[in-house]
Parts: structure tokens; sequence; C-alpha cells
């Protein structure tokens, strides 16, 4: 088994360095891949190299690729930016925590499910109802429910009788 070819587009002791102060985890992964193969003693093949950063041999092997071929720029996370933008932003959240101070508009307590319905109906954001409860909590509030009463239980007045 041979090592891979590896561009040299840095040297060692920068890609060391680059590896070593990168404050992303997953970008650090990919320098430590480069690091281990760039030294002398590292590892020699895609399943070895895999084992000590937790990754498969083939995504070692797309790893060098895109560092033969962009250089540093090869090994940075792409996945960065690529999610949906927030659906609750600092104005909605604004507007949602001044809504959430009244009651629904079906009466009751405000829950996640209901908090939907009112961004659905607002903004026409579509989103699970955990949001909604993830949203309640975000904002300070917290799980309000009357206790249940068991419907033979004593009435106020049977209770001072007891009492």
């Amino acid at each position: 088994m041979t090592r891979f070819h590896v561009d040299e587009h840095l040297p060692a002791d920068e890609i060391d360095r680059r590896y070593k102060a990168c404050p992303s985890a997953r970008e650090k992964t990919h320098w430590q891949v480069l690091w281990l193969l760039t030294r002398p003693d590292g590892p020699r093949t895609a399943a070895a190299v895999g084992r000590v950063v937790g990754l498969t041999p083939t995504w070692v092997r797309t790893l060098v690729r895109r560092w033969n071929a962009d250089g540093p720029a090869g090994l940075a996370d792409r996945r960065k930016g690529n999610g949906p933008a927030d659906a609750l932003t600092p104005e909605r959240q604004a507007e949602l925590y001044a809504a959430l101070q009244a009651d629904p508009p079906d009466g009751g307590l405000w829950t996640g499910p209901k908090v939907i319905r009112f961004v659905r109906d607002r903004w026409g954001v579509e989103v699970v109802p955990q949001t909604g409860w993830r949203w309640l909590k975000s904002l300070g509030f917290s799980l309000r429910v009357p206790r249940p009463r068991h419907p033979r239980a004593a009435t106020a007045e049977q209770q001072r009788v007891w009492l």
C-alpha cells in the first residue's frame, strides 16, 4: 500500500499550525487528515488515517482530492450557511413575545401547536410543533397547566368542614 500523493500547497509547519489553531471541529478533522498524511511517520493508507480520525477511507480520499485541487480552501467546511434562514427573525420574535403576553385567540393557555398556528397565520411560516414549544421556552415561558381535579373530589365547602 502506498502513500497518497499530496500536493505541497503549504509547508509542513504551516499545516501543523493551521491544524492546531482551527476553531471549527469539522475543519480541524480535515486538517488532521492532511497533517497525518504529510508526516513522515504518519499512517500510509486511507483506512489507517480514517481509523485515527473517525472518517471512512472514501472520505479521506475525497479530502486529499479536494486538497490537491483547491489547496487550503479545499479543506473548508462546505456545509456552512447551507440551512434555511431562521423562521423567527428578531423582529418577529419581538412580535411573538408581545402576542404571548395576551391569551391565545382560541382561549386557554399557549402551547407549542398554538404558537405554530399563530406564526403560520401571521407570517405563513411552516414549522413542526416541537419548534413552537422550543420558541416558548426560548422566550422565557414555561409549562403552566392547571392541576387536574378528580371528578369525585370534595368541594370547597366540604373541605372547610373537614378543616
